[in-house]
């Protein structure tokens, strides 16, 4: 890894059509200008691939020569490519609190994952991961969130239940633990041996 007080970091965001071999071919243009990716998440949404990832560069890459060699792994206009320098300097996370799993079932209609999302953020709930299925006519959300330390988590529940109802929508909110240890045969098995 290029040594820390000479190395740029950066958040590089791709989207294209999916296909073979798209994280080889990013992967590739990164590790050719002397990158090294230290943090990724990617995802296929509606036959989209998108990665968010950081990577540290020797000093003096520039954003457009990391674009540019990007770019260079797909055809004209085929790819949405982002670069921007890394602001972040680390820190504390933007909520302290315990992790939780949410899912929302129930008929797919435009307005439930604003609901969510705006009872969520009055309650100063952090959303770090959402993801959606469509089985019309119906949807499930599922999400990882992190609440506050300073809410009961039983008023949420019951407020979030009752907003969601309304809706039609069942929904339940358990801790990561319980989720993990009620939907994964792995974590169940450890805990059986021990």
């Amino acid at each position: 890894m290029p040594a820390q007080n000479q190395a740029q970091r950066y958040v590089i965001t791709v989207v294209v059509a999916d296909r073979v071999g798209i994280l080889r071919d990013v992967s590739a243009a990164v590790s050719d200008l002397s990158g090294v990716i230290d943090g990724i998440s990617q995802t296929v949404v509606q036959a989209y691939f998108t990665v968010t990832l950081t990577a540290a560069f020797p000093a003096g890459v520039a954003p457009e020569e990391i674009r540019a060699a990007l770019a260079g792994a797909f055809g004209p206009d085929e790819a949405f490519i982002a670069v921007r320098r890394h602001a972040a300097a680390g820190g504390p996370p933007p909520v302290a609190g315990a992790r939780y799993v949410i899912t929302v079932t129930g008929p797919n209609r435009p307005t439930v994952l604003k609901a969510v999302t705006t009872y969520l953020a009055r309650r100063g709930v952090n959303i770090e991961d959402w993801n959606v299925m469509f089985d019309e006519p119906y949807v499930t959300h599922v999400g990882e969130i992190t609440v506050p330390l300073s809410l009961d988590i039983k008023q949420v529940q019951d407020e979030f239940h009752h907003l969601m109802s309304q809706l039609g929508m069942t929904t339940c909110i358990q801790h990561e633990n319980i989720f993990r240890a009620t939907n994964e045969v792995g974590p169940i098995t450890s805990l059986l041996k021990g």
